[in-house]
């Protein structure tokens, strides 16, 4: 027994009383009374020095390990990407150079730092949580998180994450690595080039330690008028940077930090998407006969319109549609075959062979026509396909916005018709949509998610032979 439960004892008083006084903040009042009790002030001495010392919880010191070790993971991230923005401005002589400065580092040294990150984030999730709840790991900050820690590179407090970090403090409660973690995501998604990779581990490694990865966890507003208020605020706070901090760029990092983020925690992801739309009586009227299709391979070959991946909404038409098959009738079995930007000629010299390999039962083509070759292209794959007793169809037009030469549209139709590659007639459903205006998002080029739902409901409809 120790001393303080033996002194409270020897008073006659429980130790359930005692604990009660630490719980309830009453130790003021339950030692005044002791005091009018007994008049001994080196008693009382002794027990408020007993009450205040055991009060404290136990594992105090455990938390307070495991925050700085959660800390010190999320600042590495901050540094590291610093590092690469640090080399960034170098290349491409933009960016204030005392800002973006290496210090002491080499070039050698600073891309280190970005190999550290790469390696940091594809660790164990398993083994980091360890590690930092203080428990046996085989988790070793030694190999890539003290490099980063003890580089000595610092981050200005003008460079563009700790603007937004101070951003977040006087606008959330929320906790200093809360706030450091999605200002890092942040940071990142600025240089728009590694949105698709080093954004995405950084995402389902702080989701992996329970960390917040976009500002509606903290209470934020998120609409694209929020988040351009927001840019307005920000703009001009930070250095010169390397990377876009214009307002509207400020304004796209939040929308596509929001979004990947309701997508990353499947808040809003195609399988959400797909749910709400069998709720809906269009869709519900074709449930018997999508449940009735016989087994079949549909292969989709097309650009980021059909890629569920990008910022523009939380999932493209194509894995919405995968979705609901998925519930209603596995036996039709989809693949994608997709890359940003996708041309017909690219498509045909990068993912045809694949195609005939896979030997689906039919094709969606999804794919830009631009040059000569990529009409030719577009002509030799659809009677390649019907040769090999596969169905190619494509859409009559998806709305690129990038496609506004006159006469693209006729020219592709045409192109389809003489391979025979059937041809879904959407262009004027889209064109007569009451929320049209929504459709395109903020860069201008991809679709929001009231395009996506229509598309997916026109698809669904063409599978179910109703159109």
């Amino acid at each position: 027994m120790g001393w303080q439960s033996s002194l409270i004892l020897s008073w006659g008083l429980r130790p359930r009383l005692y604990a009660h006084a630490c719980c309830a903040g009453s130790i003021p009042t339950f030692c005044a009374k002791l005091y009018r009790t007994y008049r001994t002030p080196l008693l009382l001495t002794l027990l408020v020095t007993a009450l205040l010392s055991s009060a404290a919880p136990v594992n105090t010191q455990k938390t307070n390990g495991a925050d700085r070790r959660l800390a010190q993971l999320v600042e590495a991230n901050v540094i590291a990407v610093h590092a690469f923005q640090v080399l960034l401005a170098k290349t491409s002589g933009k960016g204030d150079k005392s800002c973006f400065s290496p210090g002491n580092l080499s070039d050698a040294q600073i891309s280190e730092l970005s190999e550290h990150q790469a390696s940091l984030l594809k660790s164990d999730l398993n083994t980091v949580r360890a590690w930092v709840d203080g428990a046996r790991s085989t988790f070793d900050p030694a190999k890539d998180l003290e490099p980063i820690l003890k580089s000595g590179l610092t981050v200005p407090d003008k460079a563009p994450v700790n603007v937004f970090a101070s951003y977040l403090r006087q606008n959330t409660k929320a906790s200093e690595v809360k706030i450091r973690a999605v200002a890092n995501l942040y940071q990142t998604v600025l240089e728009v080039e590694r949105d698709g990779d080093r954004l995405q581990e950084e995402y389902a490694f702080y989701i992996g330690l329970g960390l917040p990865v976009y500002v509606g966890q903290f209470n934020l507003p998120g609409t694209d008028e929020d988040l351009l208020a927001v840019g307005r605020k920000l703009e001009g706070q930070s250095c010169e940077a390397p990377v876009g901090t214009s307002a509207a760029e400020w304004q796209i990092a939040g929308r596509k930090i929001w979004n990947w983020g309701e997508k990353n925690l499947h808040i809003r992801d195609e399988r959400v998407l797909a749910a709400e739309l069998l709720n809906e009586t269009e869709v519900k009227n074709l449930e018997a006969r999508l449940r009735s299709l016989p087994a079949q391979r549909i292969a989709v070959v097309g650009h980021s319109f059909t890629m569920g991946l990008h910022w523009s909404s939380p999932s493209s038409f194509v894995p919405i549609v995968i979705d609901v098959f998925r519930q209603l009738n596995p036996k039709v079995e989809f693949k994608q075959f997709a890359a940003g930007g996708l041309t017909a000629s690219r498509a045909q010299k990068r993912f045809y062979e694949d195609v005939l390999a896979w030997k689906p039962d039919k094709v969606l083509l999804v794919v830009m026509t631009r040059t000569d070759d990529d009409y030719k292209a577009l002509k030799q794959m659809g009677q390649g396909f019907r040769s090999a007793g596969i169905k190619p169809y494509m859409f009559d037009e998806v709305h690129d916005p990038a496609a506004v030469t006159p006469g693209t549209v006729e020219r592709t139709r045409k192109a389809a018709d003489e391979s025979g590659i059937e041809v879904i007639e959407v262009g004027q459903t889209l064109a007569n949509s009451p929320e049209r205006a929504k459709f395109i998002c903020l860069d201008g080029i991809h679709m929001t998610e009231p395009y996506h739902r229509l598309m997916a409901k026109e698809w669904l409809r063409y599978l179910a032979s109703t159109r």
